[in-house]
């Protein structure tokens, strides 16, 4: 039966991967169809992407699957303390996206051959909208660990130094003692008899 104390943590986990996800979507997705000859950075275009437009959603992509990394190692009101960081990042991406400065960009430049605009470029929505359902799983799951951060189970928390834990009191069972005292780190060959 699985530990329901492991649940939230689970939960930030997986939200923080698929935030991950959305964030290198962004910028792989079609964020301005453009007309047929159109040049943008030197280059004969029919889409533009949001790698094309914006530089930060890859960093933010890698921002959550290092926030994965920090969510299992940190404890108490450092995890509590990430979880506020990362609602500010995502109210940051909701920011950048409504801002519209993305879209800000020339393509009146013609290829050769090109001499009238066809039409003009559209912006599609799958960008705006992937990069905002990746800051809705940044903000889900900074409210999880805000709200319950403190209580998750942390990993390697079994394996912490054996100044961390109190000591282990004997069962009286011999074996299970030893592998107790290996797991505290003690020597249990030293150990008064």
């Amino acid at each position: 039966m699985p530990d329901p104390a492991k649940r939230p943590l689970w939960i930030v986990v997986v939200l923080l991967v698929l935030a991950a996800a959305a964030m290198w979507g962004t910028a792989s997705v079609t964020w301005i169809d453009v007309p047929e000859g159109t040049v943008f950075d030197g280059e004969l275009r029919e889409r533009i992407s949001g790698g094309d437009l914006v530089t930060w959603p890859v960093p933010l992509a890698l921002l959550a699957l290092a926030a994965v990394a920090a969510t299992l190692a940190l404890r108490g009101v450092a995890r509590r303390v990430l979880g506020v960081v990362l609602v500010a990042v995502a109210v940051w991406v909701a920011v950048l996206v409504f801002d519209g400065s993305a879209y800000d960009v020339n393509t009146s430049t013609r290829a050769p051959g090109y001499d009238t605009m066809p039409g003009e470029p559209v912006r599609t929505w799958q960008g705006p909208a992937l990069a905002l359902t990746g800051a809705a799983l940044y903000t889900l799951a900074g409210l999880v660990l805000v709200w319950r951060g403190h209580r998750m189970p942390r990993m390697g928390a079994k394996y912490s130094a054996p100044g961390d834990r109190e000591r282990v009191t004997r069962s009286g069972n011999p074996d299970a003692d030893l592998w107790n005292a290996l797991s505290e780190g003690e020597d249990p060959t030293t150990r008064d008899r």
